[in-house]
């Protein structure tokens, strides 16, 4: 099925170099993009991290799942 997008300048220039550089035609390129998004996506398990350091010694504060993401994402 034909069907018109307008996007901007800058977005349609990236996406034609990307698809050149894959060696996919623009069209198909669209695809792949549209394909990807719609995907469900991919359920993240966390585990908590292992304890560190023995019973009755000082042990070392491991931070947490969300901690980390905290951490590391803000």
């Amino acid at each position: 099925m034909r069907t018109t997008v307008e996007l901007p300048d800058e977005l349609l220039d990236a996406a034609k170099t990307n698809a050149a550089a894959a060696g996919v035609s623009l069209r198909q390129f669209f695809i792949d993009a549209v394909q990807q998004k719609l995907a469900p996506g991919r359920i993240k398990i966390r585990t908590e991290p292992p304890v560190i350091g023995h019973p009755g010694e000082q042990s070392i504060h491991v931070l947490s799942g969300e901690e980390l993401d905290e951490a590391m994402f803000g």
